[in-house]
């Protein structure tokens, strides 16, 4: 049991190292994509979910890192719905992250 909970911990470090890895400016896209699908391989392996605040930077179709402004665009939307609508720019494929948002109300206890 500790020996797979380390694992999985190791893995979801790791992880976040490759999408780092794969968003930096200056990596190039044949070595971002391909430390995309180290990430993805390695949370199949060790059974873990990749973070859903580094999936908005993976393609849902062709599973290829969406880096903003060079092959993704990101969108915020508020109408119908409160949204980041984000579009791949090499399959064509927009997915929204439907997402509500409740300002803190000051002064009321």
């Amino acid at each position: 049991m500790y020996r797979k909970r380390r694992t999985r911990k190791r893995a979801v470090r790791e992880i976040h190292y490759f999408i780092s890895l794969a968003l930096k400016p200056d990596t190039p896209l044949v070595y971002a994509d391909r430390y995309v699908e180290l990430a993805r391989k390695l949370g199949m392996r060790a059974r873990v979910s990749i973070p859903r605040g580094l999936k908005l930077f993976i393609c849902r179709r062709c599973k290829r890192v969406l880096k903003p402004g060079l092959t993704g665009i990101y969108r915020v939307r508020s109408r119908p719905k409160k949204s980041v609508s984000v579009k791949c720019l090499r399959c064509g494929y927009t997915h929204r992250y439907v997402y509500s948002y409740e300002p803190e109300k000051i002064g009321e206890s």
